[in-house]
């Protein structure tokens, strides 16, 4: 009796994990197959003309690929491209393919001006204590791709602003989910903004219907661009925010950035302080 519970606990639970996945996944890119004859390419379509860092593996029985496999793109303000072509080395023996692909918000080519001083993401008026910094031991850890993150505690619907001016890359804001466990990390509402030396800076787990620009929008410093939420990996009310680029479509780097504090001194930002 006791397995059998169990076993349906963990049935259920294994149920609303796929839920949630399936409820969360962010559709910003899918690529597709078309064939014409024995030719096969591969189409790459972008949701809203998004900054998309993309790559593709692939396993070929008797088939050539236009390009060295796996292969790495970056689709920049793009909607739909054909990135590579397959097609039959011997057209007359058996042939077959199959393919992965992996990618991520924003480029590989941004270099960090070190000159850039970033705003507070929210109102000058406001104190925000830094829930978790650098290297913070709940998800920006070695390893994690969060290692210079900033999370910081803020009520739902907060005002979130623009640490430095750029073009938004990316937006999402439908969203309801969240919660802390891992199974959430695809459900975060987010902002995504390229800046002038090709970084991204990332504000996420924004609240539902609380994203106020949209792709392709030039915003300025200090500009309220969103509302803070709860969506995502998440263990309370906060903005998560850093400043990265796309190293290929699995992987990215997060780069140190320094703020204007309130008193007009410029440093980083140390965990468990109210800024």
């Amino acid at each position: 009796m006791c397995f059998r519970i169990r076993q349906l606990t963990w049935m259920l639970l294994a149920l609303c994990g796929v839920t949630a996945r399936g409820a969360c996944e962010d559709k910003a890119v899918t690529l597709t197959d078309h064939r014409m004859g024995d030719v096969i390419s591969l189409v790459a379509n972008v949701q809203d003309g998004m900054d998309i860092t993309l790559t593709v593996e692939a396993s070929l029985q008797n088939m050539t690929s236009s390009r060295p496999l796996p292969c790495t793109f970056d689709l920049s303000g793009q909607h739909t491209v054909e990135i590579l072509k397959l097609w039959p080395g011997n057209p007359n023996a058996a042939w077959r393919y199959s393919y992965r692909y992996f990618w991520r918000y924003g480029g590989r080519h941004g270099r960090l001006d070190p000159a850039v001083v970033y705003e507070l993401p929210y109102a000058p008026q406001e104190w925000h204590r830094l829930a978790q910094g650098n290297f913070g031991r709940f998800s920006h850890g070695p390893g994690s791709q969060n290692e210079h993150a900033f999370d910081f505690s803020m009520p739902v619907g907060t005002d979130v602003r623009a640490t430095r001016a750029g073009t938004v890359t990316g937006v999402r804001a439908d969203s309801t989910s969240g919660g802390a466990d891992p199974v959430f990390k695809e459900c975060a509402n987010y902002v995504i903004i390229r800046h002038s030396d090709g970084t991204y800076a990332e504000y996420l787990h924004l609240s539902t219907g609380g994203v106020l620009v949209r792709v392709g929008e030039r915003v300025k410093t200090g500009q309220v661009i969103a509302r803070s939420g709860n969506t995502g990996y998440s263990s309370g009310p906060h903005l998560h925010f850093c400043v990265f680029r796309a190293l290929d479509g699995k992987t990215r780097e997060t780069l140190p950035v320094r703020f204007r504090l309130k008193d007009g001194a410029v440093d980083s930002l140390t965990e468990g302080q109210t800024y």
